[in-house]
């Protein structure tokens, strides 16, 4: 019998029989309408403006401007109706129009120039479009034109340049965090996220950790991309208490087929650097992807599927990536339309390790060897008991260690637009996330330096499904009042072999269910011509179906001794504990303002107060690879309250300025903590543990000294302390910091800048650069003179597309020119000098 391969991708059935299904569906021509046509023109020079967005306000009706600048709007019942026309780098046009029946309507549309902010909407501060001046709360955003810069990017590298987001990367598929406004610490699995990942508005965190790979979430099929900071993440609930990033997908306004492919390799390190893995090797990396897409009458679809390989930057940092993007939009009738939003990926890589290093048992010291950055972790311990060579972990035993991750969307919205004051949006989605660390895959028993043996075959994985529905209800009441209500729900079902209540056996999976449930009321009020107040008022509640949790205490080791291996620690001892906060629940308020001063300058206030629910991983964390950890049955609630101010000011069509100031304070902060037990052996949990407050300045400053010549500048300074804080007895790891009052992973100083150039009508250059401070706290290998902290470099890269052909573009990237050798995250070297060339094709 024939294999069907295509039996082990039940996603991507289900992705094809929708999109099938909706090609079927091809509008039949409305033959009792009307038409809007017309020629849409730079209003100085004349010249057309190509891909130019025209809507009919409050429909589904619209067209984009082709290569001549000409658009055309069919099928279109009679009435009147305002024509609104969009394009990058130009003021939005209106204009109201009369439709009658069999008759079509001339408009030619004549728009001016303005710089690219001051024409940016934004869509995530109000949960509806905004024009960037009118916005009460910071909200940043990554256009499409910056997207297609860099040849095949992820959402890490999109996002790493705005101002306020700092990402740290273990490397590969490693664990990756985006922090906004020091929102979060690195742990191991990004556990306890605080920024809500989102794509077209559907919920992408892995709802067992809070985590998102930042590092696979590829943006070929990318529209733009949106960062909310502060009190603009009120709307989104738990898991938004630190930002919130939207990820938009596109969709073409006109048949279209793209395809790309780009390779590249890693440079060879320093001559200071002594690691095996570039001794006769260059590490080679791979992208390629595919995509169609059209828009056939009232139906709008775009299909994209990509393939990466890399060898890896570093020894297991190797990584396998396949993505398949579907989006697809049908318009009903003039008032109504439904969306699909979906994806699946599917990912295989190394497991990330850290630099080697000695461990001094009797001296509780590591003393870490940098110099071998690139290959896998090496354990020497030293101890009387042990030959004067010491013994020594090889790297063979994390060599073999893979992570494998599947993750999947299917998101459907239904959007009636009643009447110019009223429409309704409802959503359904569902979401599958599988994550799985393979830690031997050998056929015998591998020992780590700490004593923790993993037999053949063992591996750590959870499996969650997340099924979701929403309703928003948008309403203007009045001149004065806008109102939103919505109600937001989703039940998720957990299979795991650590994240569960019940004691783990080996490779052994339990059930466990978690619950959520969320209503909100918003009311946008237009005090006068000037001044606008946005209001909200949210309430979320999330429990979990666990009362009580076993586990092995690691708290209490009990020490034998092993002739020839010397004393051994285990851990007989198993404990249970009620859950005391097995639900959780919280009001999460906002007050926003906007006061535009003039047609070219904003002032904009907010208060608010969020906050976060722990997560599986927290509440029940037992294996971090080389250590243990205890679940905490006493875990509770995080909460924030933000406060911001800024401006935002347009002083000329090549110049704008955005400025902001921000303090966070957070109460009963979720972190994890480093202890030790009475054997000396580092063991760690998640707890409440401090008040902290973080407060700060960003600054983003946008120059385009000649049309040809674009340039970006930030700048954030940040100050994150422990309000309370006060040596622990016994001590626990951040004690030993050279800052302990310092939250641990947040940089002081950030700085980015960004520079394109149209050489000429074919070649674009463009370059970036990236500031960190060196850290002054971190968690796990902290150190009272700060030595081998992360932070502290600068790192520019440089590139540039050339169009060969108007359907083919060529592009060249070298990635950090200077060959910085640097790191992100503790003991975990970044990437050097990379070359990269591409190929894009669209037709």
């Amino acid at each position: 019998m024939d294999t069907k391969h295509y039996q082990d991708f039940p996603p991507v059935r289900l992705l094809l029989a929708v999109f099938l299904l909706t090609v079927m569906l091809s509008p039949l021509p409305a033959w009792a309408a009307g038409s809007v046509t017309g020629k849409i023109t730079d209003k100085t020079d004349g010249e057309s403006v190509i891909g130019a967005s025209a809507q009919l306000e409050n429909t589904t009706l619209g067209s984009a401007s082709d290569i001549e600048g000409n658009y055309s709007i069919t099928n279109i019942p009679e009435g009147t109706y305002r024509l609104k026309v969009n394009a990058i780098g130009y003021a939005p046009f209106f204009q109201t129009i009369s439709v009658k029946t069999g008759e079509t309507a001339t408009i030619n549309p004549q728009l001016e120039q303005t710089t690219v902010m001051a024409s940016e909407i934004v869509v995530g501060a109000a949960l509806y479009e905004q024009d960037r001046l009118e916005v009460p709360v910071t909200v940043s955003v990554v256009t499409d034109e910056k997207i297609k810069e860099e040849p095949n990017p992820t959402l890490d590298e999109v996002v790493e340049n705005v101002p306020g987001v700092v990402v740290n990367r273990a490397g590969g598929y490693g664990s990756s965090t985006v922090q906004i406004r020091g929102s979060n610490t690195f742990q191991g699995g990004a556990i306890g996220t605080r920024v809500q990942g989102l794509y077209d508005g559907f919920p992408i965190n892995t709802p067992v950790t809070g985590e998102v790979v930042w590092t696979n979430v590829n943006m070929n099929a990318a529209d733009k991309v949106e960062v909310l900071k502060g009190a603009a993440a009120t709307l989104y609930g738990s898991g938004a208490m630190g930002g919130v990033i939207n990820v938009f997908g596109s969709l073409p306004d006109k048949f279209e087929v793209k395809a790309g492919a780009s390779g590249g390799f890693y440079d060879d390190p320093p001559s200071s650097d002594k690691s095996e893995y570039y001794k006769d090797n260059t590490p080679w990396f791979w992208n390629t992807y595919v995509g169609i897409g059209d828009k056939r009458g009232d139906l709008n679809y775009n299909l994209l599927y990509t393939h990466a390989d890399d060898d890896g930057y570093k020894e297991t940092s190797q990584s396998l990536l396949n993505d398949v993007k579907l989006k697809a939009r049908y318009d009903i009738d003039a008032n109504q339309y439904i969306q699909l939003s979906s994806y699946y990926n599917a990912t295989e890589g190394g497991y990330p390790t850290t630099w080697s290093f000695d461990n001094l048992i009797l001296a509780e010291t590591l003393v870490p060897h940098p110099e071998y950055a690139y290959d896998a972790t090496t354990i020497t311990s030293f101890a009387p008991w042990f030959p004067p060579t010491g013994i020594t972990t090889p790297k063979s035993v994390y060599t073999d260690d893979t992570i494998e991750r599947k993750n999947s969307l299917v998101g459907l919205n239904y959007v009636n637009l009643f009447s110019d004051d009223l429409s309704l949006d409802t959503r359904l989605y569902y979401t599958y996330n599988s994550s799985r660390i393979n830690y031997n895959n050998t056929d015998a028993d591998q020992t780590y330096a700490t004593g923790v043996t993993r037999e053949p075959g063992e591996f750590n994985q959870d499996k969650s499904n997340r099924y979701g529905a929403g309703v928003k209800l948008d309403f203007r009441a009045s001149d004065q009042h806008r109102l939103l209500f919505g109600i937001d729900g989703n039940i998720v079902d957990v299979q795991s072999t650590q994240y569960t209540a019940e004691l783990p056996a080996k490779n052994e999976f339990n059930d466990i269910q978690e619950k959520n449930l969320a209503l909100f009321v918003q009311d946008e009020f237009k005090m006068t011509d000037k001044l606008t107040a946005l209001l909200s008022v949210r309430y979320d509640w999330s429990g979990i179906d666990a009362d009580e949790v076993s586990y092995v205490d690691y708290s209490l080791p009990v020490t034998v001794f092993v002739p020839g291996v010397g004393p051994v620690n285990t851990y007989p001892f198993t404990s249970t504990a009620e859950i005391e906060n097995s639900s959780v629940d919280a009001i999460s308020p906002r007050v926003a303002l906007n006061y535009k001063a003039t047609d070219d300058m904003s002032f904009r206030a907010s208060w608010g107060r969020s906050f976060r629910a722990p997560t599986l991983a927290e509440r029940f964390v037992r294996d971090a690879g080389l250590w243990g950890g205890n679940p905490n049955p006493a875990l509770d609630k995080e909460s924030m309250t933000a406060y911001e101010i800024g401006m935002y000011k347009v002083f000329s069509d090549r110049v704008s300025f955005d400025i902001a100031a921000y303090m966070n304070n957070y109460d009963n902060l979720i972190e994890s903590v480093f202890l030790f037990n009475s054997a000396d052996e580092r063991y760690f949990f998640f707890e409440n543990f401090r008040k902290a407050r973080i407060w700060g300045i960003e600054t983003s400053l946008n120059l385009k000294p000649v049309d040809e010549l674009s340039l970006n500048l930030g700048y954030s300074y940040m100050n994150a302390k422990i309000v309370d804080y006060e040596p622990n007895v016994p001590p626990i790891s951040i004690d030993n910091n050279p800052d302990p009052e310092w939250l641990p992973m947040r940089p002081e100083h950030t700085a980015s800048i960004s520079a394109t150039w149209k050489a000429t009508d074919r070649l674009t250059l463009n370059t970036t650069g990236r500031y960190v401070s060196e850290y002054k706290a971190v968690n796990a290998y902290t150190d009272p003179d700060g030595e081998n902290y992360p932070g502290g470099f600068i790192v520019f890269n440089a590139g540039g597309k050339y169009k060969i052909t108007d359907n083919l573009t060529g592009s060249f990237l070298c990635r950090n020119i200077a060959n910085e050798q640097y790191e992100e995250a503790e003991w975990y070297r970044a990437p050097g000098r990379s070359f990269l060339l591409g190929l894009d094709f669209v037709y």
